[in-house]
């Protein structure tokens, strides 16, 4: 809604936000959807060192492919156009970082995260492949006294 001297903003989790005009047109902001109801996704996941990463990115484009469903308005959450992709991110202190990327229809973002969140744990979990926990080494040392 906008006014005079104001706008607000109805947010995904329900709530209202308001802006003076002034404070919200002096400064630049990135609209990440004008033109698409789909907004970009990326959901990390660490595996152990040592594993097989096309094995997993085949595992996991496999599974995604249950994430290809449609709203209720019969929309497909994820954009069919771009598809859902799997790719090496980085490597990370104790795993090596894969990505699932995705655009995904806005207003299903939050639940569409849940459920390719567990997908991803529980494809991973069936096959053996391991995701690392943080760990680090402590050394003690003796001042000799």
């Amino acid at each position: 809604s906008i006014s005079y001297q104001t706008t607000q903003i109805q947010t995904i989790e329900d709530t209202l936000i308001a802006f003076t005009n002034t404070t919200l047109f002096n400064k630049n902001f990135k609209n990440l959807t004008r033109g698409s109801a789909y907004e970009y996704v990326k959901i990390l996941v660490g595996v152990k060192y040592g594993t097989d990463v096309e094995k997993v990115r085949t595992l996991l484009m496999e599974a995604s492919q249950q994430l290809m469903i449609r709203d209720k308005y019969n929309r497909p959450v994820v954009d069919p156009k771009r598809g859902i992709s799997v790719a090496f991110d980085e490597f990370g202190d104790s795993s090596v970082n894969i990505a699932l990327k995705q655009y995904v229809l806005v207003e299903e973002r939050y639940a569409y995260l849940a459920r390719a969140k567990e997908l991803v744990y529980n494809t991973l979990n069936e096959n053996g492949i391991e995701i690392p926990f943080p760990q680090r080494d402590v050394w003690i040392k003796s001042t000799g006294q």
